[in-house]
């Protein structure tokens, strides 16, 4: 059946009308995709990656938050240039920025040993390279510094300034540390060496702390090995005294101490804390001996690791004695050793020899009195004390008498190294006793001279020792050279040569910089200098434009200064173009002595000289 002619007229209308729509619908579809990539390359290439860009149909759709109206203007400019702005749809919001406050100021400094890595946010103002060159001269060349440092649009403040100086003061007396620095506080913890920089420390920085800064810094030291650990204490006819001891924490120390004020009401004792400890029954031997020592009339207990001397020179009876030890000996681990005696009054009452008395002043002189038997004793203990004290520092005052039933000479040479532990003090020996007392600059010195005589003294001769503790002298760095003094150090440099640059530019020349490099020498010891580095000019040309080469010139000689590791935290580079003329401007020799750069006080620090004044 063959179909109508008007039926394949429709069919030709219908199928072409779907091919016009297929292209018409590709053309669309290609209009859209190409508009929408050209309006994105366009915005990505100009930095405008905050807005999206989509089509229907031919219409563009621009998408986001602007920053601000500029911006969102901006980015309808940008796409108008690629497409008809009558295709162009406007969806894009403003942020409101007026509640967003810049990051606050931080600076994080970690140090590990002479690397350094510093990161943080710092106001826009802030002398990046000026601490940068303080960092590396406290590190020297063989350390690493990296910095991630960002800068706010915040203005550096008086109280930042003050926190960047003391943070650096802190890192240059250690070796470990991670600080962190804000305009009113810096904390973090530093690792120092020993308890004594510890304390040194802190009474430091509490006394060098800027007036409105708060420090929270945690200051960490290793526990130094204590070798031997040692406890002594002594009691005679009214008292008790310690004369050394050793805890590995600060609990055990304490419970020690206690126990001590307990028997002889005295406080402010000390007791030293390390490593070393012998077992972990230490602090009950330590009660033990004390325990022991309380039962007694006069003795001693002396406890060096795991040996143990109990030496009693006056009880009630043996018999006494006896049972103390018992109790003592039965309340010890048995890696402890002791050894116990009880000197009777009959051990002391047949005096067979003279006396020696060794004597150590403060200024270090050693004399030796007393009678050995032999000559050859006598120059072999004068060699012994010149070794220890020097040859001009003794005075051997020493006799020989041949008929003296007892030698003293082993004990004499333990007697010259005992008092070699003391600052100043004496030797009393004989055969009776050996009793030293004196003054010393080292805790638990007592426990090192029992050591010295140990196993070498008699059993009728107790050891005395009497030994005070004095803290050792600090040694005080000389102060830095004065304001000032620092001033006249840089003029005496600029009487018969001055910074020189190249005609009408703010280059320095060759002469000039070898000049700045003397300079900085000078200044590098004067961290706390602040100083104005002036700038001048001669009358020739505008006024306006030698202000300007002033200025310039003064600012390279401060870049040039940062670039040498001067810290220039309280610089002022200031340009007075033709404004203070020394000299005579019509004559070229005057003009040549007018330009000139000048180093002063910074203003207000030349304000307070004369007040002072």
């Amino acid at each position: 059946m063959r179909l109508p002619r008007i039926f394949w007229n429709y069919f030709s209308f219908f199928f072409a009308a779907v091919i016009s729509v297929l292209v018409a619908t590709s053309a669309i579809n290609f209009i859209e995709k190409s508009s929408r990539d050209e309006i994105k390359k366009e915005l990505l290439s100009s930095g405008v990656d905050w807005a999206r860009v989509e089509t229907m149909g031919l219409q563009v759709f621009l998408i986001g938050n602007a920053p601000d109206e500029a911006d969102r203007f901006r980015a309808l400019s940008i796409a108008g240039n690629v497409v008809d702005a009558e295709r162009l749809i406007d969806q894009m919001n403003i942020i409101d920025n007026s509640s967003i406050e810049p990051p606050k100021l931080k600076l994080e400094i970690i140090k590990n040993g002479n690397d350094v890595f510093v990161f943080g946010i710092v106001p826009e103002n802030f002398n990046k390279l000026a601490l940068i060159g303080s960092l590396q001269r406290q590190n020297g060349s063989s350390g690493k510094l990296k910095d991630f440092i960002e800068y706010s649009s915040n203005k550096e403040d008086q109280n930042w300034s003050k926190a960047v100086r003391f943070g650096l003061s802190i890192l240059e007396t250690v070796d470990l540390a991670r600080l962190e620095i804000k305009p009113s506080v810096i904390q973090g913890e530093v690792i120092v060496k020993n308890l004594q920089q510890k304390d040194f420390l802190i009474k430091q920085w509490r006394k060098d702390i800027p007036k409105g800064l708060r420090q929270k810094i945690n200051i960490k030291s290793p526990r130094p090995l204590i070798i031997p650990f040692s406890f002594r204490a002594t009691k005679g006819e009214g008292f008790l005294r310690l004369d050394a001891c050793s805890a590995d924490n600060k609990e055990t120390a304490s419970e020690i101490l206690n126990e001590v004020v307990k028997l002889s009401g005295k406080k402010g004792l000390k007791c030293e804390i390390g490593l070393g400890q012998p077992s972990d029954n230490w602090f009950e031997v330590v009660l033990s001996s004390l325990n022991a020592l309380s039962q007694i009339d006069e003795g001693s207990v002396t406890v060096i690791n795991d040996e143990i001397s109990f030496v009693v020179q006056k009880m009630e009876s043996e018999q006494e004695f006896q049972k103390v030890l018992k109790i003592f000996e039965d309340a010890l681990p048995n890696d402890y050793l002791l050894n116990a005696k009880l000197i009777t009054n009959s051990d002391g009452e047949e005096d067979i020899g003279g006396s020696v008395v060794l004597t150590l002043s403060p200024e270090g002189l050693f004399q030796m009195n007393g009678t050995v038997r032999f000559k050859t004793t006598k120059i072999t203990l004068t060699s012994l004390a010149e070794a220890k004290f020097g040859k001009d520092f003794v005075n051997n005052k020493l006799k020989i008498d041949a008929s003296m039933p007892q030698d003293l000479s082993d004990l004499i040479m333990f007697g010259i190294e005992a008092i070699s532990f003391l600052k100043n003090g004496f030797i009393l020996i004989n055969n009776s006793e050996v009793s030293v007392s004196g003054e010393a600059n080292e805790p638990n010195i007592a426990v090192k001279i029992a050591q010295t005589f140990y196993g070498n003294l008699a059993s009728n001769q107790p050891l005395k020792t009497k030994v005070s503790y004095v803290e050792p002298p600090k040694l005080v760095e000389p102060d830095g050279p004065t304001d000032e003094e620092c001033l006249e150090s840089v003029d005496s440099l600029l009487v018969e040569r001055k910074i020189t640059f190249e005609p009408s530019s703010d280059r320095i020349n060759l002469d000039g910089q070898q000049l700045l490099d003397e300079i900085a020498d000078v200044l590098r010891s004067c961290d706390e200098l602040s100083l104005e580095i002036a700038g001048h000019t001669d009358s020739q040309g505008r006024e306006q434009m030698n202000l300007q080469l002033s200025q310039s010139r003064a600012s390279a000689v401060l870049i040039e200064l940062q670039r040498r590791k001067v810290l220039t935290t309280n610089y002022l580079a200031k340009g007075y173009g033709e404004l203070q003329p020394i000299a005579d401007n019509d004559t070229e020799e005057g003009r040549e002595i007018n330009r000139r750069i000048e180093f002063k006080l910074a203003p207000n620090k030349e304000a307070e000289r004369n007040k002072s004044d």
